[in-house]
This record gives structure tokens, C-alpha cells and sequence, in this order.
């Protein structure tokens, strides 16, 4: 998990802009602090988040080292980050991917990936 100061939107467009830079297309957004929000007083939960969406994409080449190596690594793929902002700490916004899969070796391009996207993105802001 990553964080910074700033807007959310300002922090998505970031991330998005890094993810195309590498060649990459989101092929999904969920919109999950919708979904949340929407769901939160009929099961008598809290609203968490005041912006929270996850980014899922793929890299080709990576995905397909990771299946040759394994099929069932598909799990792996599309890679997802999160970005999200939180009710209580407004101003901050977060940025998270999923821990390496350190038992995965062919993982390890994937997250290198994807901690260099947040990099680049986050040094914008």
C-alpha cells in the first residue's frame, strides 16, 4: 500500500496515464465504494470510503509467462490496484496491489510492474 496527499481523481488519472504508458489497457474499473456505500445500511455496515475504485489490466507478455509457467496462475491475472480515499483521513489517498507472490517466481516481473506504475504515478503528484 502506498500513499499521498492529494485529490483522488488527480491520483487515478495519474495511475491510469502510467498504465498506458506501458502499453497496458484497462479493461475494467470497479467502482467498489459504490457498490459499498449502496450495500453498507442494509447489512448495517459503515461507509468507509469516500472515493474507492480498483483498476484491473494485463501485460501479454507477462501473463503468458506466468500461465506457460503454471495454467492455474491465471488467478493472477488481470492484475488489480486499488485506489481509494478514506472517510476519516480526507486528503490522503491510497494506492494498493496485491502482496508479491513470493511461491509464483514469474511473478516477480508482474509486481516490479506494478510498483513501478505507482511510482511513476505517484511522482506526478
Amino acid at each position: 500500500m502506498y500513499s499521498v496527499e492529494s485529490e483522488f481523481d488527480d491520483v487515478k488519472d495519474s495511475l491510469v496515464e502510467a498504465i498506458e504508458a506501458q502499453g497496458m489497457v484497462i479493461s475494467y474499473v470497479s467502482h467498489a465504494e459504490s457498490m459499498l456505500a449502496r450495500t453498507a445500511a442494509s447489512i448495517g455496515g459503515k461507509v468507509v470510503y469516500s472515493d474507492a475504485e480498483v483498476l484491473l489490466f494485463c501485460k501479454a507478455n507477462l501473463a503468458h509467462r506466468l500461465v506457460a509457467a503454471n495454467p492455474h496462475n491465471l488467478v493472477l491475472c488481470p492484475y488489480a490496484m486499488s485506489v481509494y480515499g478514506l472517510v476519516d483521513k480526507p486528503g490522503r489517498i491510497y494506492v494498493g496491489i496485491r502482496s508479491p507472490q513470493t511461491t509464483v517466481g514469474e511473478y516477480q516481473a508482474v509486481h516490479d510492474l506494478l510498483t513501478g506504475v505507482i511510482a511513476e504515478a505517484l511522482a506526478e503528484q
